[in-house]
């Protein structure tokens, strides 16, 4: 590699503080957005019992016990992100430091080293201790070549994305290790070539603030946008096939839905095991916000502040998170908001929190979309309302969750039944996806409601683990009918292995 690129991607690292107090202003924006960092972690004996933390699991949860030992039993395993009540009492066993803690009405025991204290909501409005970045690029981002950037927090398929939209078809990308040197990530290659990466950024969640070179090309393929003059971009990893394809073992025939569109297909083989009229695009209320959640979660700090500025009270005949302006939330909390009451505030809260316009935001969906190959489908607002030149297929929205829900914080939120959103005020909600806690073997995903779209559903279903994704357009019984193709998928067919 030649000698400047260390030399460039060197001094980037070297004015990274200073650029870091700038912010791009993003045009014709539409909304006033702050991301404010949270306070730093206290050590453990800083928990303030009386006050609250909140369970970091990295996706995992944390196991409650009724003694402050690995030798406790188990009451409960506390999802990651659940808000906890410190109570009076720390003990040190087992090597860990233990927490008395209430979850849900419980008292128990937890590790102390997976909760943080719950950080208190900022002064909305103030930028006071932010670094000053907003998500996306702010740099150099050519159409060809070498480009110097820094990184407004998120994954490197969140870099991808924001790349695309600026002409940029990524190849790779370059940032530097803690210890020296320099790390990359190759898109498209296999999963070894990156193993450095992620051991240099665990989770693949790079910081907010991270300078890095990228490599682009301005190759026009398959997966360029459709729209004229939109840029090329880098395929996404649509999971690869992780086992064959199950086969049908009995001659029961799939049972008759009412459903416009429905799909059913394997999640280890992506291969469709149920097709009624799966490629044909319809209205997809609610749906559409399956990618709004992706693009927040790949190409945004989580745990980042966000000041609104929509009014929920206007938002008349929608399903909402209830934002009020002013309000502060983080974008774990906005992500909550959108996929378990499915708000309409939230979902324009969060896209011009990413992309500073409505407008903008839309042209980052269709950039997904395309990026994975679903060219049944195409968007036109972050929210799913009915609109000219928004719709979708079932296929495409059954890739598009199976996509998602490879990502730990996405298959965490729509999983999770009740939430409080703590920010500037508290908010609680419940998931409208009533298949949770009535099919057994639900875990997610995605409802919708519109008059041209009818109710629709993205369902998500685990058993013996083996998972499979239901997706039923305009579908007047979908959750019953979601039950019926379910157990026809999981007792018709045997997988391999």
């Amino acid at each position: 590699m030649p000698r400047r690129f260390f030399v460039a991607l060197f001094l980037i690292a070297l004015l990274a503080a200073p650029v870091a107090g700038l912010r791009p202003a993003s045009a014709g924006a539409a909304a006033s957005v702050a991301t404010l960092d949270a306070p730093a972690r206290p050590a453990f004996g800083q928990l303030v019992p009386g006050r609250e933390a909140v369970v970091r699991g990295d996706g995992d949860c944390l196991r409650l016990r009724d003694f402050p030992s690995l030798s406790g039993s188990q009451i409960s395993c506390v999802a990651d992100g659940t808000t906890l009540d410190v109570l009076e009492g720390s003990v040190s066993a087992d090597g860990y430091d233990w927490q008395h803690v209430r979850v849900h009405g419980v008292a128990g025991w937890v590790a102390s080293d997976f909760l943080d204290p719950l950080p208190p909501a900022p002064a909305c409005g103030s930028q006071a201790g932010s670094s000053g970045i907003g998500p996306g690029l702010l740099g150099w981002v050519p159409e060809s070549g070498w480009g110097l950037v820094i990184w407004g927090g998120g994954t490197a398929h969140g870099i991808a994305n924001a790349a695309a939209l600026k002409g940029c078809n990524l190849r790779s990308v370059w940032a530097t290790k803690t210890e020296g040197g320099f790390v990359s990530y190759i898109f498209g290659a296999p999963a070894f070539v990156n193993v450095a990466w992620f051991q240099e950024f665990p989770g693949g969640r790079i910081p907010t603030g991270t300078p890095l070179m990228i490599k682009c090309d301005h190759t026009v393929g398959r997966l360029a946008r459709s729209i004229e003059g939109a840029p090329a971009a880098a395929a996404l990893p649509i999971p690869p096939p992780s086992s064959a394809a199950p086969q049908p073992v009995h001659a029961k025939p799939a049972p008759t839905i009412s459903a416009e569109a429905a799909v059913v297909i394997d999640a280890g083989s992506g291969a469709v095991l149920f097709d009624k009229d799966a490629r044909e695009s319809y209205a997809p209320a609610s749906l559409t916000k399956i990618a709004t959640a992706i693009l927040a979660i790949e190409g945004s700090d989580l745990g980042g502040w966000v000041e609104n500025d929509v009014d929920s009270r206007v938002m008349y005949d929608s399903s909402l998170m209830g934002l009020l302006p002013g309000d502060c939330f983080t974008v774990a909390d906005l992500l909550y908001g959108l996929m378990l009451p499915s708000g309409n505030d939230a979902a324009l809260a969060l896209g011009r929190h990413l992309s500073g316009s409505d407008e903008e935001f839309v042209d980052a969906l269709n950039t997904l979309l395309h990026r994975l190959g679903l060219d049944d489908s195409e968007f036109a607002n972050p929210h799913g309302l009915d609109e000219a030149g928004h719709h979708a297929s079932a296929y495409d929205l059954a890739m598009l969750a199976r996509y998602g829900m490879t990502l730990p914080e996405f298959a965490s939120i729509v999983g999770e039944t009740y939430w409080t959103a703590r920010g500037s005020r508290d908010l609680s909600m419940r998931n409208g996806n009533y298949l949770l806690g009535s099919y057994a073997d639900a875990d997610g995903v995605k409802t919708g409601f519109t008059e041209d779209a009818g109710l629709t559903l993205v369902a998500s279903a685990t058993r013996d683990d083996r998972r499979l994704f239901v997706v039923l357009l305009n579908a007047p019984n979908r959750f019953e009918e979601a039950r019926w193709l379910l157990d026809w998928a999981f007792e018709e067919h045997l997988w391999p292995g």
